[in-house]
């Protein structure tokens, strides 16, 4: 009996987001989703004050989830991360090989920052929340050629700061300091709390 009553809590789950990464986490938790593209033009900011890196971050997955709200009814989730320099310079997501080589040499040797945020609407209800969380990467000090070597296998490509963690780029990082899900893109440490002020638990969709 108690099982049904938590599964009868379950609500639908969605994704929006175009993120393998972010879909991979989901499903690491026993999460039950679909996943939605979201039509958004990100903001972008090239440098700022912490208040304004936080703002461009939040308003970006709240963006997300709200450009696809009227598709569907439950709960949609989405998230946007940063990559800030030591002088809070922001890096955003190469599309070229020269600008992912240029931006791990930024972060060569040296520690960085990334936040990263989730925002959650519920489209039954239309409440919505978004909270974020920083973390701090400290990189090896890699020789040119080794940083080459990362971008000719075209990971850097469309990641957040040049890099994935979560792949081959892993190999880059001495140091992580604070939340790993985060600096891969959607941080456990702010999921679980936000998806509990919807009265969703994530054991609700695990299978029995």
């Amino acid at each position: 009996m108690a099982l049904v009553k938590e599964h009868a809590k379950m609500k639908l789950l969605f994704l929006a987001s175009n993120s393998e990464r972010r879909s991979t986490l989901l499903t690491q938790l026993g999460l039950q989703f679909q996943v939605l593209s979201p039509i958004v033009e990100e903001i972008e900011i090239s440098a700022g004050t912490d208040a304004q890196i936080i703002k461009t971050v939040e308003d970006n997955a709240l963006r997300k989830v709200q450009s696809v709200q009227s598709t569907q009814a439950g709960l949609i989730i989405s998230g946007d991360t940063l990559v800030v320099t030591r002088d809070n310079q922001v890096l955003g997501k190469p599309q070229t090989d020269e600008e992912a080589f240029d931006m791990l040499q930024q972060l060569n040797g040296t520690w960085h920052r990334v936040i990263s945020a989730v925002a959650i609407i519920d489209t039954t209800t239309e409440k919505s929340s978004v909270s974020h969380i920083w973390s701090r990467v400290r990189f090896h000090n890699m020789s040119i050629d080794v940083i080459r070597q990362y971008v000719s296998t075209n990971e850097p490509i469309g990641k957040a700061g040049g890099y994935a963690i979560q792949g081959i780029g892993g190999f880059l990082v001495e140091k992580v300091e604070g939340s790993f899900t985060a600096v891969v893109g959607m941080p456990f440490e702010i999921l679980v709390p936000l998806l509990s002020e919807f009265d969703v638990q994530i054991w609700h969709y695990w299978k029995s």
